[in-house]
């Protein structure tokens, strides 16, 4: 399997989720893509690879966590208190930014496994992330009925994201 089938794989495994298609989900998707591509970059400066993978996978599950929590706590507010129903819509209305962050951990693992160079593997991973966001901000504008040149633009702005999260590796290593 060459890099670019192992990306192309895990591309389309993103594109065929049948879910992420509200406003919600995406923001999830993005954030998720984001802080797994951050945590990565940050963790392969002195880690291993499984250093890294469980750097991401730890790090991401605490950000779900804490960030379905405080969604739980708030649906509490101005309602009655939260009920075990509740609390469970909330996980999964969360679930994917734990999904988006898989797709680039796979990226990783098999380029580094590959080409056995955990730097040439995040980088491709971080590469793959950027791709990732891109696609995400297609999708959320094409949802919103944007025109394919406003696409285009959330898009680029998406990807922007993780660019800069790749020139910081960059710039760190």
């Amino acid at each position: 399997m060459t890099v670019s089938q192992s990306g192309d794989g895990a591309l389309r495994l993103l594109a065929s989720r049948r879910g992420w298609r509200d406003e919600h989900e995406l923001a999830h998707a993005i954030h998720g893509t984001i802080v797994g591509a951050a945590v990565m970059a940050a963790a392969s400066l002195h880690g291993t690879l499984g250093q890294v993978v469980v750097s991401v996978v730890v790090t991401i599950l605490v950000y779900w966590t804490a960030e379905r929590y405080a969604a739980i706590l708030a649906s509490g507010v101005h309602g009655p208190a939260p009920t075990w129903s509740r609390a469970g819509r909330a996980l999964r209305q969360g679930w994917p930014m734990l999904e988006a962050a898989v797709a680039p951990l796979v990226v990783l693992v098999v380029v580094t496994l590959t080409t056995s160079n955990l730097e040439t593997g995040v980088d491709v991973a971080l590469l793959f992330a950027v791709v990732v966001l891109a696609v995400l901000g297609w999708t959320a504008a094409r949802h919103a009925n944007r025109t394919k040149a406003a696409a285009l633009g959330w898009a680029v702005a998406s990807g922007l994201l993780g660019a800069v999260v790749a020139a910081l590796k960059l710039l760190l290593h």
